[in-house]
């Protein structure tokens, strides 16, 4: 007779890579350029900054992790496709991470825009 390999240990083996994959692709998905849609004010037409800084920061923390102490744009956000506005992520470990916002779409009173690294 021929010894099997034990199977016990290779599918062990294989549900812990299936679960380190599936770790990786949510965070690489968390991390990716993703899109937010906010109102914008009546007066100036415009998304404050501050709305902006807030939907940044709450898509740069990671599950498990905090996000950026604080995030601060340049400039309030014009309701016109392709504006774009800077903003800095200020991280407490490794440096501070610089990105771009635009507008991708305007309806109404509704405007989608998507930060860029």
């Amino acid at each position: 007779m021929i010894a099997q390999p034990p199977r016990r240990g290779i599918v062990i083996g294989l549900i812990v890579a299936l679960a380190v994959a599936g770790a990786l692709a949510l965070t690489a998905a968390r991390l990716r350029d993703r899109d937010a849609t906010s109102e914008v004010e009546r007066g100036t037409r415009t998304v404050p900054r501050t709305e902006i800084a807030r939907t940044i920061s709450g898509q740069l923390t990671l599950p498990f992790r905090n996000g950026p102490d604080a995030v601060r744009c340049f400039g309030d956000l014009r309701a016109v496709p392709y504006a774009e506005v800077r903003c800095t992520a200020h991280f407490p470990i490794g440096p501070d991470r610089h990105l771009t916002v635009e507008v991708t779409r305007v309806q109404h009173n509704k405007v989608t825009y998507r930060r860029h690294s």
